[in-house]
């Protein structure tokens, strides 16, 4: 099980990869963006990483998540999606829930400059529906975050494949079929 500290992971989601600037990233790839600003350490508890000056004059939240190793070069291309934030209190990962105040995902590896960029919303619904499935079929880790002396929370992550991911996006918002509702 890994350790990281959360000052630790929000100063890599204010880095850079290979040269790369996630403000580049995010000016290049949101239509309409004009301006990208690091946001403030408190909104980093909302799912805001980068705030996102664009032309309809709305502020779009960018959610920033950061790996060190790109393993695609190894054969595994996958996304680490959160299922449980804090499994000890029983809260659920930023990737399952509906309350963030996130409109983009952008993972990026920092070794390769390669990213991936998810509308939240999507990324949310389809997370919701397959995270258990997903556990069941793709590797877990869990990570140890101190909190104090002797005192410390877990989070959970399963490793999606990108290429699962985007297709179940696809699956749930682009072949336009009628979902059942509850009545």
């Amino acid at each position: 099980m890994n350790s990281y500290g959360f000052n630790e992971r929000l100063a890599m989601s204010h880095g850079v990869a290979q040269g790369v600037k996630v403000s580049q990233i995010i000016l290049g790839s949101i239509p309409g963006a004009l301006n990208v600003h690091p946001a403030h350490q408190i909104n980093d508890r909302h799912g805001t990483d980068y705030w996102v000056e664009h032309s309809s004059g709305r502020h779009l939240s960018v959610d920033c998540k950061v790996r060190s190793q790109d393993y695609k070069p190894h054969g595994h291309d996958d996304l680490a999606i959160e299922t449980w934030s804090v499994i000890e209190a029983g809260k659920i990962g930023w990737s399952r829930d509906e309350n963030k105040r996130t409109d983009y995902v952008l993972w990026l590896w920092q070794d390769t400059g390669r990213w991936c960029l998810v509308p939240f919303a999507m990324l949310c619904a389809v997370t919701q529906a397959r995270w258990q499935e997903w556990k069941s079929q793709y590797q877990t880790a869990q990570q140890q975050t101190p909190v104090g002396p002797g005192r410390s929370w877990t989070s959970e992550c399963v490793f999606v494949p990108r290429v699962e991911l985007w297709r179940e996006i696809y699956r749930r918002f682009g072949e336009g079929q009628i979902l059942a509702t509850a009545a």
